[in-house]
């Protein structure tokens, strides 16, 4: 179905921001800004057919200005901690903006995050596509490169968020991007995560520290109250994670070419499901466990354990130890990534 777009209010610079509705066959319903990228609102059906809004985020754009944990935005270049905020690349060190104590988070100050993208609607077939592009500057945040990005958000009559990303680059330099959706099955504002049950097809995490900076260790998940291979309910297991955070997996097959299934949540009291597939080596778990206590909400105050990630990408730790995969995009070549949220109900 057609996207349709609305003004959505103004920035400090004076640009204007816009909201895009994205509507599927189904009744399933996204509406995304390009300002950062971020998916305002996503809807989705319950056993009994009924569509909620099931993502976290803020009443309009001057909250957002105001400042949020990154509700529903492309994040990165590099998301989560790059530790001591600097890296080595080709014999030089990259010192990055510290946004989080001595670490550089989410790509830093001027993510990805808080850009105005252009925004397009193209059509793949008879689907419409809401095209999101970018020219990230080189030594922006302090890294190297012009970085040239293209993410496409659809909404398929499978009911299904597709997030397609595609970045070119003029130097070397790392791309571990995201988008940092904060989802609740029971429906927005309505809880906590606690009763959800997850399955993650990961054998092996990173290990973090006091800070969530990750230590350079990688771990198996046997035995461990974060193995998530077997389907389980958080609440029972919240206190063994650390921090009662959430980790950072990845997956046995590393990085794939066509999107495979990597992890599935399941709310009893809707029935509502959602698979996560996708063609990244790993993600980020994250239970909102640092969320700010009476975080303003849509429809209500947000509190720890509100909603949870599943953030797809590459490991930030991988600038510093190519043990922990691949994430160096070269000049001439092209970074394609492909998540998947397939949506369902029982």
């Amino acid at each position: 179905m057609a996207i349709k777009s609305t003004p959505y209010g103004t920035l400090p610079s004076g640009d204007a921001a816009t909201l895009y509705t994205l509507t599927n066959a189904n009744g399933m319903r996204m509406r995304v800004t390009n300002y950062g990228g971020i998916i305002v609102s996503l809807t989705a059906p319950d056993r009994e057919g009924k569509q909620e809004d099931i993502v976290l985020g803020k009443r309009s754009l001057a909250d957002y200005l105001a400042g949020h944990p990154y509700f529903g935005a492309i994040t990165g270049r590099v998301a989560g901690r790059i530790k001591g905020a600097e890296f080595e690349l080709e014999g030089q060190t990259y010192k990055l903006v510290a946004n989080n104590g001595t670490n550089c988070l989410h790509g830093g100050l001027d993510g990805f995050d808080k850009c105005l993208w252009e925004a397009s609607v193209v059509k793949d077939g008879e689907a419409d596509v809401l095209r999101l592009h970018h020219l990230d500057p080189d030594g922006n945040n302090g890294f190297p490169g012009n970085l040239d990005c293209t993410v496409d958000y659809r909404l398929s009559d499978d009911n299904e968020l597709i997030i397609d990303y595609r970045f070119t680059t003029d130097k070397p330099t790392p791309v571990a991007v995201t988008n940092h959706s904060y989802f609740n099955l029971k429906g927005e504002g309505k809880g906590d995560i606690l009763g959800h049950e997850f399955t993650i097809l990961a054998d092996k995490y990173a290990v973090a520290d006091d800070e969530m900076s990750l230590t350079g260790e990688i771990a198996s998940v046997e035995g461990q109250q974060n193995d998530f291979r077997k389907t389980g309910g958080l609440g029972w297991r919240i206190e063994g994670i650390h921090q009662q955070h959430g980790d950072n997996y990845f997956f046995p097959e590393g990085r794939t070419t066509e999107p495979r299934l990597v992890a599935r949540v399941r709310e009893p009291e809707t029935g509502r499901i959602m698979e996560c597939l996708t063609t990244e080596p790993g993600l980020q778990f994250y239970t909102s466990s640092m969320m700010e206590p009476g975080e303003e909400g849509k429809t209500a105050n947000y509190k720890r354990h509100s909603a949870f990630c599943l953030e797809t990408q590459g490991c930030p730790h991988a600038v510093h130890d190519p043990a922990f995969g691949e994430i160096i995009l070269l000049p001439g070549k092209t970074f394609t990534s492909r998540t998947i949220y397939k949506f369902s109900a029982e």
